[in-house]
């Protein structure tokens, strides 16, 4: 059996609804609500669970997972909200999951070719072409990403430290290091919110993201470098400099300049003080 899994966070009722009833009549549907006000979701293809206090992404997701192990799912696929998906999305990727498993039986996690609201590729780091259009990489975002559930709890889950950002790439590191392929199929498009806007510099398309987003993600990334992954230092490295650029051109382009601020040193300092979870704002 195949499933799908959605995190909601703050988002319209009705609209969300309407979507995960569609979904349902086709596919088992998991859905962890970390809003503070719930849904009154019910049928028997929805597995519905509230959490007012929103635990975070990667608590959500891994509590879904041994559900759906629980109810003998092979595969999942999980989905943001803020993607934009439909039945043919869903079973194009379960379907070229199934093909490139076979071929590889150490495919960890498969997952689309993001594309933001405006038409541009979202920007992944992919590296060599296996197939057709098919190419392994060295992390995908969560949105996406079609896996069987047994797999993530083989592996350890996901990384509930780091509460929100950082989930996917992390995970995806450390299947890369057991050995694992993690892939991204081009021929299949996911259209996907980036973020609350867009920068756009010569060569390259940047996401805009919160001022609390901002605290997740520097803090995260340092955690990572300072606490795990010696065996990949250089990559966490390269990905520090990246946010550290973002950091810039945020602080140029957008608004909200000084909070941008304060929430980055306090994910600087959060991070060599190694406290993690949610954000204490």
């Amino acid at each position: 059996m195949n499933a799908v899994l959605v995190v909601r966070y703050e988002i319209s009722s009705n609209i969300f609804s309407e979507l995960i009833f569609e979904i349902s009549k086709k596919f088992k549907v998991y859905v962890y609500d970390n809003s503070k006000v719930g849904l009154n979701l019910g049928g028997s293809a929805i597995y519905y669970f509230h959490d007012p206090d929103n635990g975070g992404l990667a608590k959500a997701i891994n509590h879904c997972v041994n559900q759906a192990i629980s109810d003998g799912v092979e595969q999942l696929v999980y989905f943001d909200q803020d993607s934009r998906l439909n039945l043919e999305l869903i079973s194009d990727l379960f379907s070229s999951y199934d093909r490139v498993l076979k071929k590889h039986p150490n495919l960890f996690v498969l997952g689309p070719q993001p594309v933001m609201v405006d038409g541009d590729f979202y920007p992944i780091k992919l590296e060599k072409e296996i197939d057709n259009d098919l190419f392994g990489a060295s992390e995908i975002i969560t949105s996406g990403m079609v896996f069987k559930p047994f797999f993530v709890r083989e592996l350890g889950y996901f990384d509930e430290d780091l509460f929100l950002d950082l989930v996917d790439f992390e995970i995806c590191w450390r299947a890369r290091a057991a050995g694992m392929l993690v892939a991204v199929d081009r021929r299949i498009k996911m259209v996907h919110e980036v973020g609350e806007a867009t920068i756009k510099i010569p060569f390259r398309v940047l996401p805009v993201s919160s001022p609390v987003r901002n605290y997740y993600q520097l803090r995260n990334m340092l955690y990572l470098a300072i606490y795990k992954y010696n065996y990949s230092k250089s990559k966490v490295f390269y990905y520090l400099l990246r946010r550290a650029f973002n950091i810039f051109i945020n602080l140029i382009f957008s608004d909200n300049k000084l909070l941008r601020l304060k929430y980055n040193y306090c994910g600087v300092k959060d991070a060599i003080k190694n406290k993690m979870g949610k954000a204490p704002f």
